[in-house]
């Protein structure tokens, strides 16, 4: 699969989680942000939980899809928890903790994890750039440890519509 960096094509690993599968693959990542807790797939496995995807947590763009997320789950009153990935280190984190002390989701990273937890995840999610161990924007609804919905924006320049995503939803 193709996705799109302005006008420069990027290839990423196709998405092999289908709506209504099971995240069925084994990882522990790493809290860098508003939790001391290691994310496991046990934490994806009740209830409705939102993972994002971040390819770059200092960016403007990573940023607002936090703080996007995060306002518009709270505006729909949605039971949710929402899990952030990015794969820079937890020190990146820190700006996101001075504009925006008030946001409750928990940030994980890559930086420090086990290689193969990480590219399990990529690959399953469809995440992972070929040659690089950067990661795309993306929005992944599960409902009690199912697939509900994905979004992995053709266009990377910007934010994800956050709207568009929970429109998806369906609950």
């Amino acid at each position: 699969m193709y996705i799109y960096l302005g006008d420069k094509k990027i290839k990423v690993y196709e998405n092999h989680l289908k709506k209504g599968e099971p995240l069925d693959v084994k990882f522990t990542l790493p809290p860098a942000y508003n939790t001391k807790k290691f994310l496991k797939k046990n934490d994806i496995n009740k209830g409705l939980v939102i993972l994002s995807t971040l390819p770059n947590i200092k960016s403007n763009e990573c940023s607002t899809q936090v703080l996007d997320l995060e306002t518009e789950v709270n505006a729909r009153k949605l039971n949710a928890k929402i899990f952030h990935i990015a794969c820079d280190c937890p020190n990146h984190w820190d700006e996101v903790k001075q504009l925006h002390p008030f946001l409750k989701a928990k940030g994980y990273t890559f930086e420090l994890a086990n290689q193969n937890d990480i590219e399990n995840f990529k690959q399953t999610l469809g995440v992972g750039v070929y040659g690089s161990k950067r990661i795309v924007h993306g929005l992944f609804a599960f409902l009690d440890g199912k697939l509900l919905s994905s979004y992995i924006p053709k266009q990377q320049y910007g934010t994800p519509n956050v709207k568009k995503f929970l429109n998806s939803l369906d609950i």
